[in-house]
């Protein structure tokens, strides 16, 4: 086969994985990014869930300043009693005293009633919380793994840049111009094997002649078509279309 041909085989060989590693590495921030949303949704349901704990402690102390109030209203009510000259004044007062110890009896049921309440959600917080920290331990182990990942990833890019500079550089300069444009334009695929005479780039059929010539492999060349460069494999035929 023409040592060119070779050369360009390889270097597509080469190219094909720097991209694959390049698009590896490049899907790690958001493999990252989606795995924090595990971390997220849990956060959020415990927000909710001590923020709800807040609103109903507030209402607890709420109903406690409340029944206060109308303790101090029966007190100064009680305080009227001995100035009363009647008993239609004294009548009154008790019967004002009534109605307040009956607010009272009312304000303590819905206090008992909110302080049940309280006491389950105050049960859900702690594993919400033991929940929440385990998902982040994970997380936490998962990023790890996923920046380790990258770091190998960039270094074995490291190792075959240079390998890729070389074997360019050891082609002509117009086959590495054409290569370099329609690799460009073809995204990423400018060397294609033909198989059953079909350009395995674009799937356009070749002519006899050209797939003898293909075949023989002495000379460079070129799908008329999408005009990537053209070989042959005796041992397996095709490569992946792009």
């Amino acid at each position: 086969m023409n040592p060119q041909l070779l050369t360009l085989i390889e270097l597509q060989k080469i190219d094909n994985e720097i991209a694959e590693l390049e698009r590896g590495k490049a899907a790690i921030p958001q493999q990252v990014e989606s795995g924090r949303t595990g971390i997220e949704e849990k956060q959020v349901h415990l927000k909710e869930a001590e923020d709800n704990l807040l609103v109903l402690q507030k209402k607890r102390k709420d109903l406690e300043m409340d029944v206060a109030a109308e303790n101090d209203h029966i007190a100064k009510t009680k305080t009227k009693l001995p100035a009363v000259k009647t008993n239609k004044e004294y009548s009154a007062i008790l019967a004002e005293v009534e109605t307040v110890k009956q607010k009272i009896l009312v304000l303590e049921d819905q206090e008992l009633e909110l302080m049940e309440i309280l006491e389950k959600k105050e049960e859900e917080i702690p594993p919400l919380k033991a929940n929440c920290k385990e998902e982040e331990e994970k997380f936490n182990i998962y990023r790890r793994k996923k920046e380790a990942e990258a770091e190998r990833t960039e270094k074995e890019l490291e190792v075959i840049r240079p390998k890729r500079s070389q074997v360019a550089s050891s082609l002509e300069e117009k086959l590495l111009a054409h290569y370099t444009k329609v690799f460009n334009a073809r995204e990423g695929v400018a060397v294609v094997s033909i198989s059953e005479n079909i350009c395995q780039g674009c799937l356009q059929q070749i002519l006899p002649q050209q797939v003898i010539d293909v075949k023989c492999g002495e000379t460079i060349n070129f799908c008329e078509q999408c005009l990537r460069i053209l070989y042959w494999e005796k041992d397996r035929e095709g490569a992946v279309p792009k």
